[in-house]
């Protein structure tokens, strides 16, 4: 029976140790929050209620906890606003950068028909001056109406192949702007290799006015697509970096919207 009541008085002592230690541990961490957060304030240069004093306020006054749930929905409004504002960029700028590729398409198919227009034009020219430095026409024996027959054949062959319009087709034709029917046929050759050079530089010009404007709205699409795209990210990035309350909230807005 001693021995009995010896152990309780034991066990009991051990759990008065037990709970006094527990009670020291909490009175001290206690004192050290308490100790940092005055520092902190001390260093902030500014006063106010403990730490403690701001916990039991928080937990006691329900205007507190109204407030914190309306601070939390006016965040997650501010987080929903700013997730539709980034689906937004996000959409123009995929139409942007479908823009641009079709004005980079045009652009580059501008240029294709500058070249090609060029390399006829040289052509044209080389042609040109052949027959400028055979400088003499090898005599002929025919009569005027064999020259104009020739003139005739030569000026529908040329048209039928592109090489002079309906205009100085008519012009041939009819004797105008310089056409001479009883010319040496050599002399209408190079007449008509004139014309066919200076219609062919003058579409260079105007294949080149048409890159030059597509490029234009290229470069402009470019840019177009490059600042949506940044703005895109930054909205991105600032949705990322809402806290996870806010945003967790404004998910579940969305999905239950959804």
């Amino acid at each position: 029976m001693d021995a009995a009541l010896q152990n309780l008085a034991h066990g009991m002592r051990e759990a008065l140790a037990i709970w006094a230690a527990l009670l020291a541990a909490v009175v001290i961490t206690f004192a050290i929050l308490t100790l940092l957060s005055k520092r902190q304030e001390a260093r902030a240069g500014r006063s106010g209620p403990s730490w403690w004093a701001r916990l039991r306020k928080a937990i006691r006054d329900p205007e507190a906890a109204r407030e914190r749930q309306l601070a939390l929905e006016q965040k997650s409004a501010e987080v929903r606003e700013l997730q539709r504002y980034s689906d937004e960029l996000a959409v123009a700028a995929s139409r942007t950068s479908v823009m641009a590729a079709r004005r980079r398409e045009e652009w580059e198919a501008a240029q294709r028909t500058q070249e090609a227009a060029w390399r006829a034009y040289e052509e044209s020219e080389k042609a040109v001056r052949r027959l400028e430095r055979a400088q003499a026409f090898p005599l002929t024996e025919d009569d005027p109406a064999t020259r104009r027959q020739h003139m005739v054949r030569m000026v529908n062959a040329a048209h039928q192949r592109g090489e002079l319009s309906a205009a100085h087709l008519a012009d041939a034709l009819m004797h105008r702007n310089g056409w001479d029917p009883t010319e040496h046929p050599f002399a209408q050759q190079l007449r008509m290799r004139r014309i066919i050079r200076d219609r062919l530089f003058r579409a260079y010009q105007q294949a080149s006015a048409l890159e030059r404007e597509a490029a234009a709205a290229a470069d402009l699409a470019e840019s177009s697509k490059r600042s949506l795209d940044d703005e895109a990210f930054s909205a991105t990035l600032q949705v990322r970096s809402a806290p996870p309350q806010a945003s967790l909230r404004s998910s579940s807005v969305r999905f239950q919207h959804s």
